[in-house]
């Protein structure tokens, strides 16, 4: 078992490693939130709470990405792709669907192992 210590010394270096790549994101990611959002955003369901999930981390990946712009991060990319289409899946379940969108992903499971 580590010791909550050598946890925390892990993780600096996770985060020193981490901030080589993306700079100082964290702290562009919420200029980047209020410019798209000038005004605020309301979420007050599940499903608006998701797919405000699934933009921020689509924002969180487009601004890693621009700030290694000069050395692409390819990981970055690819997870903004992903995340994407998980909006789009959110987005195309209207509220009037009776299905969750548990259930739709339960059932999508068996795609990905057919390969």
């Amino acid at each position: 078992m580590n010791h909550p210590v050598e946890c925390m010394e892990e993780a600096i270096k996770t985060f020193k490693e981490r901030h080589k790549v993306y700079g100082n994101n964290y702290l562009t990611h919420g200029q980047v939130m209020t410019a798209l959002f000038p005004d605020g955003i309301h979420l007050d369901t599940e499903a608006k709470w998701n797919r405000f999930s699934a933009l921020n981390m689509i924002v969180t990946k487009l601004t890693r990405y621009c700030h290694s712009f000069s050395q692409p991060h390819l990981d970055s990319i690819h997870d903004l792709g992903v995340y994407a289409f998980m909006l789009e899946s959110l987005d195309s379940v209207s509220s009037n669907e009776k299905e969750s969108v548990n259930h739709i992903w339960a059932n999508a499971g068996p795609r990905w192992e057919d390969g």
